[in-house]
């Protein structure tokens, strides 16, 4: 499933691309992806805007230059293999594309972009101008993790309410944080050294704040190498990311731990499939206690 940094890294790929098009219409090849709210009838605007939420991404269309009036947003979220891929000149919609939207540029040809998903999870919105919040999951949105509004004191004080969650299941929660999924909850929980099945209750102040920084890190670092692609992702123009190639944990089951040579495991937690080093992230033991006796 697209994360945060993949789907960051699709809104810059597709900015320099779309900004100033118009848009004049679309065709849709699977009504059940594409959701209308309000009195969005009529899909034409120019683009003055890509925006990200979590894993939402949002395209703005206004009027013109001279009548800059915001008239509504396309938002769009990639559940576990959407894409949305920019074509430069017409060609047939490739198998799994559900909406193509149609585009005008006075400078080139019309050019397309389309929405595309293998397994038909994702959904494709049409909203009037800041009614994001209609959809009832976009209103639930924590804070984001790069930002200045996930604060220490959030973050505890959200550990505070869940005492018997999982740190895990607590990470994956959309209202906590938005935008962390499985590869880079895995990841951030590595790199902070606790075992993802830890009771909040358990976990020391220390231990919350490394993770906060941990989370801050990963999230960075998968926007820089452009996301993680394994099959599905890739970014606007088709381009894969490169972060797989960085992971400590996520899907390396069975591989040596990078910090002290143990076996990754793989288990179950949450219900989520859940990679982790048993030396490194002991339950119970800070990373401290469990890498001491390797200095």
């Amino acid at each position: 499933m697209p994360e945060l940094p993949e789907v960051e890294t699709i809104r810059r790929s597709l900015t320099p691309l779309l900004l100033g098009k118009r848009v004049e219409g679309l065709e849709v090849y699977s009504p059940d992806v594409l959701i209308e709210y309000g009195k969005v009838t009529v899909l034409t605007g120019i683009v003055f805007a890509l925006r990200r939420r979590g894993k939402y991404l949002m395209i703005d269309l206004r009027e013109d230059k001279s009548r800059p009036k915001h008239l509504s947003t396309i938002m769009v979220h990639f559940r576990m293999t959407g894409k949305l891929l920019y074509k430069d000149h017409f060609e047939e919609a490739a198998k799994h594309t559900h909406v193509r939207f149609h585009l005008s540029d006075p400078l080139q040809e019309m050019s397309f972009l389309d929405f595309n998903d293998l397994r038909r999870f994702g959904k494709v919105w049409l909203l009037p101008p800041g009614e994001e919040k209609l959809d009832p999951g976009f209103a639930r949105l924590g804070p984001e993790p790069l930002s200045d509004e996930w604060t220490a004191a959030d973050f505890l004080a959200q550990i505070k309410r869940r005492p018997r969650s999982t740190i895990k299941s607590l990470l994956l929660n959309q209202e906590v944080v938005a935008g962390i999924g499985n590869i880079y909850c895995d990841e951030a929980l590595f790199r902070a050294g606790i075992h993802p099945a830890r009771r909040n209750q358990t976990l020391s102040e220390e231990e919350v704040l490394n993770l906060q920084q941990a989370v801050r890190e990963v999230i960075a670092d998968g926007i820089g190498h452009q996301g993680t692609s394994f099959s599905d992702y890739v970014d606007g123009l088709g381009n894969k990311g490169h972060f797989q190639l960085q992971l400590r944990v996520f899907q390396q089951e069975g591989k040596k731990c990078s910090v002290c040579g143990s076996e990754i495991e793989k288990i179950r937690v949450g219900g989520r499939g859940t990679h982790f080093c048993p030396h490194c992230q002991q339950l119970g033991v800070t990373f401290l206690e469990a890498t001491k006796e390797l200095s």
